[in-house]
Parts: C-alpha cells; structure tokens; sequence
C-alpha cells in the first residue's frame, strides 16, 4: 500500500529522517513508537506530503507520488493533481484534532467529500451520521467542537478521515492531548476500525496499544528505524526496552 525507499528530510543542518526504507501492506496496523526527536511525526507528514522529503521515493497504492534523487539540481514528482489524489487516498488524524472551530461536527465531516470528491451533499450526510452513529456521537452532530471533550473531539476527526473513504490512515500521536481519562475512548475506536481492515500506520506512545493492536512495530530513533517486526520481537530490542523503561517513570 505504501513502499518509501531511501527517504530523507533535514531543517538546516539537522538531519530528520536518514535514508529511512519502509513497506506497509494492505490491511496492516503499524505502530511507529521512539523518542522524542526521532522523526516518526515527520516521517508521517512526509507520507502525506506535508513535508516534502530531500531526496527519496514515495510510491502509494503503486503509484509514484515522490521521486527525488540526491542530486543538486534535481526536481521531485510533486504537482498539484498528484498532490490532489495522494491526499484523498490517505487521511490523517492529528494530535491537535485540526478541526474546523466555526463549523458543527456534520458540517467538519462533509467538507472533504463535498469539497474534494464534488459528492452532493444529500449523498454525502447519511454517511456522515451514520459514522458519528458508529462512535456514540450522533446527537453531537449539530454542535461545535469548543463544545465538545477532547476525546469526542478526536472521535469526530476520525469520522471526518474515515469520510473520504481512504486506502490508508496516518494517525499522529491521537491520544497525546488528551486527559488520561479520555485516552481509552478513542483507542477502542482505533482497535475497531484496526479490526476491521483498514491500513493504518500509527505514531503513538501507547506501548499497551501497539503491543496488542499493531501487527507491526516499527523503533525509530536519530532519523532512523532501529528495529521492525512483529510486537513480541521488537519489545525484546535492548534499545526499546530502554526506552520503555523511561515512560514508566
């Protein structure tokens, strides 16, 4: 679904990401975990081209949508149709939620396949209600994100991904701003939807969460994957069990 080869990405002459190589499968949950500083959020934004790497390629669902070799003077693939199709193709949750303020939650959710997909609304609103329906939030359709917890927050811009019908999903640390007790109602909503099919590829600290969810956990650290594999492998990795050992503290 998703193959990376040789990405790069610095900010000045800090070196983010380091020839990082990656495939995802169709229907796999991937966790991204490491510290602080690793590069797994920007790894994300790269895939979905809020960042654009240095130098790499970037294939999604076999299609090229980055090609930039490392040479001085060469451009990368990355025009405005591509950039059009890669976007509707792969959603992503935020960790701010990046919810419009001055529109209801129906109105948040219909505003990529009305915009985007030119879907009519009258087509576009059962579906809308039907995904609020499906994480307990259907009587929130009318109201503001201001008015509603940051955990239904979350919940709403997994409906408005889940909008576009996506081939993938990118979830930037989900939970990272929300109050512990809120945290778990939005990982049930991810271990259902992990469930159910959908490719995912999650940055989170949630060790529990990616231990038994994820078929996949890839330990990044200084701009590199360090280990990859199944969770009861790369747990056993004398670096992550390092830095496991830090956020139980």
């Amino acid at each position: 679904m998703i193959s990376i080869t040789g990405l790069t990405k610095s900010y000045g002459s800090k070196a983010v990401l380091k020839d990082v190589d990656l495939r995802i499968l169709p229907g796999e949950v991937v966790a991204i975990i490491g510290p602080s500083g690793a590069g797994k959020s920007t790894l994300l934004r790269c895939i979905n081209m809020l960042e654009v790497p240095d130098s790499g390629q970037i294939h999604v669902d076999g299609r090229q949508v980055f090609y930039k070799p490392n040479v001085r003077g060469k451009l990368g693939l990355l025009d405005q149709f591509r950039l059009t199709w890669l976007r509707q193709e792969i959603s992503m949750v935020f960790q701010q939620f990046n919810l419009w303020p001055h529109r209801t939650v129906l109105e948040n959710l219909l505003e990529g396949p009305v915009i985007s997909k030119r879907e009519k609304r009258p087509s576009a609103k059962p579906r809308a209600l039907d995904k609020l329906r499906s994480v307990g939030l259907e009587e929130k359709a009318d109201a503001y994100p201001a008015d509603l917890s940051g955990g239904q927050q979350q919940r709403v811009a997994i409906c408005r991904a889940l909008m576009m019908d996506p081939k993938a999903i990118l979830f930037d640390e989900p939970t990272s701003a929300l109050d512990p007790e809120l945290v778990n109602e939005v990982l049930d909503i991810m271990t259902k939807l992990a469930r159910s099919g959908m490719t995912m590829v999650i940055v989170t600290h949630e060790m529990k969460f990616a231990r038994e969810v994820a078929d996949r956990v890839i330990f990044m650290e200084h701009g590199g994957i360090v280990a990859e594999g199944p969770p009861a492998e790369v747990f056993q990795h004398p670096r992550l069990r390092v830095y496991a050992s830090h956020l139980s503290h």
